[in-house]
């Protein structure tokens, strides 16, 4: 747990402030409002000041803990990125632990909350953790209750790419117009394949937390095949290592480990570029299918290979071949935020838990 000390808010928290804080938390734009001001908890801008408090964002992935500490506007002030600990658990605890206590030397203001995303299903009522085949130790446990006694303050914990979407639709394509009001889904493709979807600091998760699960869409894999039934049948053959071992079945001959790498080194590659046509394939029946259903205004791309601009185009071109016809072609785009995407999430949505908290 953290020393109570760093919880201390550095600004007045006078009723009056109690009050009108909680809203100008919530609001995704800067308004000035003089009580605030006069408090000290917003410059002439409308903007947090620096010494108002911090936010503690992580992104637990299966291969990497990223963490940051940004203020109240979602501006930077440390970075630290680790190896996740193949033992998961009470490890994985540790590490986050000790990326907050790393970086709260580097700063002076007061931590008022933390935002923590996982890659698995988060209940949205009891925390519990589910369907997290990449992370150890964590299945049935209440992640929130967890989290929230060991960091010491309120925290937020969801979906890693629920958050990817949150912080997308706060400081990436969200912005755009159209999303104000129509949504973003963020796709990840990466190590596996993931959804989010966002209106505004509004996440679709469904009744158990499993909206945006498109691992299991019944794309091309066999979604019958018990070999398919531990990850889904469409991860199944989109994931990192269903892609690698696709290229060596199709002939591929680089020595990389990974389909990023071999992307990046690869030179003329006809074995690469049949797997790549088939990942741009089946990705972009995945997006038929999400948007079919739930037609969000911006679909934007993450992850080490899905925000490679290559696929992307590829996607849109075979959008454009199987779309029915008069149907308006979905708004595909790369991430704004890019691996950080995540991260900012968690910490809008450790700003919203903070707000909360003042409220509870």
């Amino acid at each position: 747990m953290m020393n109570k000390e760093l919880r201390t808010p550095a600004a007045a928290l006078t009723p009056a402030v109690k009050e009108w804080l909680p809203r100008q938390l919530r609001l995704a734009q800067d308004v000035p409002d003089a009580l605030l001001m006069d408090a000290g908890w917003l410059d002439g801008t409308g903007r947090f000041t620096a010494t108002a408090g911090c936010l503690f964002g992580a992104d637990i992935g299966g291969t990497k803990v990223q963490s940051v500490l940004a203020d109240l506007n979602g501006t930077l002030i440390a970075e630290v990125r680790s190896t996740t600990p193949p033992e998961g658990g009470d490890a994985v605890l540790d590490l986050v632990t000790s990326h907050l206590s790393q970086m709260m030397l580097q700063t002076g203001a007061p931590l008022l909350a933390a935002g923590v995303g996982l890659p698995g299903t988060v209940h949205p009522v009891t925390g519990h953790l589910d369907r997290a085949p990449n992370l150890r130790g964590f299945d049935g446990r209440n992640m929130r209750a967890l989290l929230s006694d060991r960091l010491g303050v309120p925290t937020a914990v969801e979906n890693d790419v629920n958050f990817a979407a949150l912080g997308e639709v706060w400081l990436g394509h969200g912005t755009l117009p159209a999303a104000a009001f129509g949504g973003l889904a963020f796709v990840a493709l990466g190590t596996g394949i993931g959804m989010g979807l966002a209106w505004g600091d509004r996440i679709l998760r469904g009744a158990l937390g499993a909206a945006g699960e498109v691992a299991a869409l019944p794309i091309g894999g066999d979604p019958f095949d018990p070999a398919t039934r531990g990850c889904g049948a469409l991860e199944s053959v989109v994931s990192g290592a269903a892609l690698v071992k696709d290229y060596r079945a199709s002939g591929g001959t680089h020595a990389g480990q990974t389909l990023r790498k071999i992307t990046k080194d690869a030179q003329i590659d006809p074995a690469l570029d049949a797997v790549m046509e088939r990942l741009a394939q089946r990705t972009a029946l995945a997006v038929l299918s999400i948007d079919a259903i739930v037609n969000p205004a911006v679909f934007a791309f993450g992850g080490g290979i899905g925000s490679q601009p290559a696929l992307l185009a590829r996607i849109t071109a075979a959008l454009a071949q199987a779309l029915p016809d008069g149907h308006p072609m979905p708004d595909c785009r790369i991430s704004q935020l890019g691996n950080r995407a995540g991260v900012f999430g968690a910490v809008r949505a450790a700003r919203l838990a903070y707000a909360d908290s003042l409220t509870a």
